[in-house]
């Protein structure tokens, strides 16, 4: 059903204004209101667009947007006779010049931090939390409209943190909505095993809005939004169980009762719909998460939230959000034909410039709203005005319409121009190949894009068992397997080899297209002994290996039985009984000392059996080695360099 019901067993907005007010105020009541949807259809939701866009922050090096576009706010704030401070006085210009002057923009790109918000944060322009307000004697000006404020992001938010303020208070980061400035007080820094074991593990999502959150000891942390997500530990017959990072990268283990969250995404059905509503319904407006409450735009990306599926934070992005029918030539009455025909209940959503509403479906003949709206224009006695709502409501698209200080054109349903039929739910991948080789550019409509404008194809579209993809495998068919990064160690299931997937054509684009080119890219990396070992320099490969090595060096010295003594690095070498070419024929894998490996080859009945320490593999892992160790066919003195196998590498 396109057209969905709303039932409002009491439903009023009345509309008023002062006689002869220069400023009219527009009142709503509504009392008692409860929403009923008849006929809503249960939606499923692949969770892997909502997670890799959630993700994005971590799954880059740094941020992409050019220095000049991500320091505007300097260049556009600078004009101190513009702004004014929260004493209503216009800002003094040194006082702006200094605030400036700590952007610090010179080291922009400079850090590689990978972070998670451990409270509700405000992302901020310039890195202050004072207001930057234009005249407030302006209708739509003042309080609340603080320009310098970009939005509100929920506790365990991803972050990329790419350089700080001069002082060390602010962080310039990438979060999944936007970039901008967060109180370096709100991150945690996470390592990769941390930010890995985030990542994987299941998800809970809030859904109770502006809901207390304690520690296990019953401890208060904070408050927090509907649509917020935690990671899943365990539960109870009453109770979630998580943890939340102290600004210091310590765990708090935290209890979410079960009925004010789900595991997500929570169904998208008639029951969660008219839940997620009523929760949100009420709220004051929040200019770009204002006081922690929440503008139009963040109104309909934390309806969305819960049932897992993606929307960007701001009203014009959220346009680009899904099929999009546009108004253009349409008068009032065929616009609202429009969406009552091809409108879904509560999936829809209705654009105009500056705002973006939730389509709630059709009421005596009417398209109904809901949106969290600041209010509407008005116009008396040669001025413009605002009538003030101040908060999410239900509405049909005429509020104002019987004021005669509201004119045609000021009605949402006037400055409507487009219908968003249904946000999109593809497979948007930040994938791997990019982020952790440099020398791909891109990996888009089947073909891997390197940077010197060569390509190869990413997938044959050929079905394979598990011989196949050992001997020919495409280059998708080398991530068919997800690697287990700082998992227990334990026996591998039957023909679980992630890693032992190799496309040749791959490693050679990147490491070198024959023996001579490969001893070119050669450098030596310093191991543990102090031995010099070759191995490629070739993205990166050779700086994470001597990653590996510093941190091993301060592991007690039990350890280095294992390490010391290695079996080799290059070795350009067909692997045994095959034609194919070896890790090690590309320099960028490791054998530990062989004395206390074992390897399948060895046994006969394929017998799993380890003597390698956790602590050691936890660091090869840490920087992007595979270990053979959690194959099927195990080779526990193996450790490869595939960083595109992992999640996060530091």
């Amino acid at each position: 059903m396109k057209t969905l019901h709303i039932i409002l067993t009491i439903f009023i907005i009345s509309i008023f204004y002062g006689c002869g007010s220069k400023n009219p105020e527009l009142l709503t009541y509504e009392q008692n209101t409860t929403l009923y949807v008849k006929n809503i259809e249960p939606l499923h939701v692949e969770s892997e667009n909502f997670s890799s866009r959630y993700f994005m922050p971590w799954s880059i090096e740094k941020v992409k947007i050019e220095k000049s576009r991500a320091s505007w706010a300097n260049f556009v704030f600078k004009k101190s006779n513009v702004y004014y401070a929260e004493n209503a006085q216009l800002w003094n210009k040194n006082e702006v010049k200094s605030i400036i002057k700590t952007t610090n923009f010179k080291a922009y790109n400079s850090k590689r931090h990978y972070g998670l918000t451990i409270k509700n944060a405000q992302v901020r322009n310039l890195p202050t939390n004072k207001p930057f307000y234009k005249n407030p004697n302006y209708a739509g000006e003042g309080f609340p409209f603080d320009y310098l404020q970009n939005s509100r992001i929920h506790v365990n938010t991803p972050v990329l943190i790419s350089h700080y303020s001069s002082d060390g208070a602010w962080a310039f980061v990438q979060n999944p909505f936007s970039s901008g400035w967060l109180s370096t007080q709100d991150i945690a820094i996470l390592d990769a095993k941390q930010r890995t074991s985030f990542r994987n593990s299941k998800k809970i999502v809030i859904t109770k809005d502006n809901l207390p959150i304690y520690s296990n000891d019953q401890q208060y942390l904070l408050h927090v939004k509907l649509g917020s997500i935690f990671s899943y530990e365990k539960e109870d017959d009453d109770s979630f169980y998580s943890y939340m990072y102290t600004r210091f990268g310590y765990k708090i283990q935290v209890r979410i009762p079960k009925q004010t969250a789900s595991t997500m995404p929570l169904p998208y059905n008639k029951q969660n719909v008219l839940h997620v509503s009523s929760e949100l319904l009420g709220e004051k407006y929040g200019w770009g998460g204002y006081l922690e409450n929440r503008d139009c735009s963040a109104f309909t990306k934390d309806f969305f939230t819960p049932f897992g599926i993606w929307l960007p934070r701001n009203s014009f992005g959220q346009k680009k959000s899904g099929e999009y029918v546009s108004f253009e030539g349409l008068n009032n009455e065929e616009k609202e034909k429009m969406i009552l025909s091809k409108g879904i209940a509560f999936m829809s959503l209705i654009y105009l410039q500056g705002h973006i509403m939730l389509y709630a479906g059709e009421f005596e003949g009417k398209a109904m709203v809901m949106h969290n709206v600041w209010g509407v224009k008005t116009y008396q006695d040669g001025k413009d005005g605002r009538a003030i709502l101040g908060k999410a409501i239900i509405s049909d698209l005429h509020l104002g319409e019987n004021q005669n200080n509201v004119k045609k054109e000021a009605l949402l349903i006037s400055k409507a121009e487009g219908l968003i039929i249904k946000p999109d739910m593809p497979t948007y991948v930040y994938h791997n190949l990019t982020k952790m080789y440099p020398g791909i550019k891109k990996v888009q409509n089947n073909l891997v894009h390197f940077d010197d404008n060569s390509t190869l194809e990413y997938h044959d579209y050929k079905d394979k068992n598990f011989q196949s993809k050992i001997k020919n495998p495409s280059i998708k068919d080398t991530l068919s397997l997800k690697y287990p990064a700082f998992s227990d160690i334990t026996a591998p299931n039957i023909n679980f080899d992630p890693g032992r997937f190799r496309n040749e054509k791959l490693l050679k684009k990147l490491y070198g297209k024959n023996k001579n080119k490969i001893q070119q890219n050669l450098v030596h990396v310093e191991w543990i002994d102090g031995s010099l070992i070759p191995f490629n320099k070739k993205q990166n490969a050779a700086r994470q290996l001597q990653k590996v090595s510093n941190e091993l060096k301060q592991l007690p010295k039990k350890y280095y039985k294992y390490l010391t003594n290695i079996a080799g690095t290059y070795n350009y070498r067909t692997i045994a009984g095959t034609n194919r070419l070896s890790a090690h024929s590309f320099a960028i894998a490791i054998d530990i000392n062989i004395k206390n490996t074992h390897y399948w080859k060895w046994t006969k009945n394929l017998t799993y059996k380890n003597k390698i320490p956790k602590e050691i593999i936890d660091i090869f892992e840490k920087y992007g080695f595979i270990w053979g160790g959690r194959w099927y066919h195990y080779d526990t003195m193996h450790f490869e360099y595939r960083p595109e196998l992992f999640d996060s590498i530091d």
